[in-house]
């Protein structure tokens, strides 16, 4: 099964080298310039009319992230789903959680790759349940091809949240409203989810043959938002998370008000509370649909690194409208709006990918 302690550090070296280097496009080094050509093969993907209505396909955007990608990972680490549901999304986030203005043209090319983020990362979790089954999980697992009013939710969420930008009022409240919401939309709602997930996934749900990294995610169930990781962090997260903790220290803040609600249930708190408890149990051993059980370590890791940076970069935006409406910072709503218009993609593309039986893997090509 593995070291856990080489296991851990084969994790955390990963994402710490592509972290290093995720914007720094142009950086080259002897041994790079001498180092084999990364190609990506990507095929066909759903790109509807109205998902082109939000997004632009940008296809030199992409190559130059997988050169960056190709030049700071190992080769023996690089995966064309590493690639494209960790370091782009890596990228995207570190971007767009920033308080600039000056990124606004690039939003349709950044909501083009968290597309691809979203879909391929469901296409491949549907295909590790069917490379790896449970006694009793579906044969044929159920799918169905993808349309465009398979989009339809998704790109009215994202008009709404780029319609916000336009003005700061708009921001801030939209960065309001963010906090809460329905099922995986609201933002500590989904992290409340996802949180649970991959505490299950680490704890009670890991597979029979693969090993769970020791401390790869912690969090205090009674604290907001402040889920802590042994992979390296989006570099954002520690700044929003210094922010919340300004926002709630000060006198003037409405940190208190937004945090509470109208009280109980609508308390931040016991949303992100509830939404644990369902991530817990929507993986537990005993939902056979989903169960991971025989996956083998390779898969496992890729899941669990795939996960942890989809997390931090749902806390991160989390963070930010949190902060942001509190103490009244259009500039810094705006990145959290932004960064909330590109979730929509990253989790609602997903879950068409995984439900796409029509859905084909990318793959490298080294020359």
């Amino acid at each position: 099964m593995g070291n856990p302690l080489s296991r851990r550090g084969f994790l955390t070296g990963l994402a710490a080298a592509s972290l290093s280097s995720s914007i720094l496009f142009d950086r080259r080094s002897s041994q790079a310039k001498s180092s084999p050509s990364l190609a990506l093969n990507l095929p066909h993907y759903p790109f509807f009319p109205n998902l082109q209505s939000v997004m632009t396909e940008d296809r030199a955007l992409l190559d130059r992230l997988l050169g960056a990608y190709a030049r700071s990972t190992p080769t023996a680490q690089q995966h064309p789903i590493d690639f494209l549901s960790r370091y782009v999304p890596v990228y995207v986030f570190e971007q767009t959680l920033l308080p600039s203005k000056t990124i606004r043209p690039l939003l349709p090319q950044f909501l083009w790759l968290m597309h691809l983020a979203g879909y391929f990362g469901g296409v491949w979790l549907r295909d590790a349940f069917i490379r790896f089954p449970v006694p009793n999980s579906p044969n044929p697992r159920p799918g169905f091809p993808p349309n465009e009013n398979s989009f339809a939710t998704a790109v009215a969420r994202i008009n709404t949240a780029l319609m916000a930008l336009n003005y700061d009022a708009a921001a801030l409240a939209y960065a309001e409203e963010s906090l809460r919401g329905a099922s995986l939309q609201g933002l500590v709602d989904s992290y409340g989810y996802n949180a649970g997930y991959l505490e299950q996934i680490l704890t009670h749900s890991q597979p029979i043959n693969a090993v769970a990294p020791a401390n790869y995610f912690t969090y205090q169930g009674e604290l907001l938002l402040d889920g802590v990781y042994s992979v390296p962090a989006i570099r954002p997260l520690k700044f929003w998370r210094s922010q919340v903790s300004l926002a709630a220290s000060r006198s003037n803040s409405r940190y208190a008000a937004i945090a509470e609600g109208t009280g109980g249930l609508d308390s931040l708190l016991s949303i992100q509370s509830n939404a644990i408890l369902r991530g817990k149990l929507t993986w537990s051993p005993q939902n056979v649909f989903l169960s991971i059980a025989n996956y083998d370590q390779p898969t496992y890791d890729l899941l669990l690194v795939t996960s942890a940076y989809f997390l931090q970069c749902v806390q991160a935006t989390a963070q930010a409208a949190l902060a942001s409406s509190a103490l009244g910072q259009a500039s810094w709503a705006k990145a959290a709006t932004r960064s909330n218009a590109m979730l929509i993609p990253y989790s609602s593309s997903y879950g068409v990918g995984l439900f796409d039986n029509m859905g084909q893997l990318p793959t490298f090509t080294v020359s």
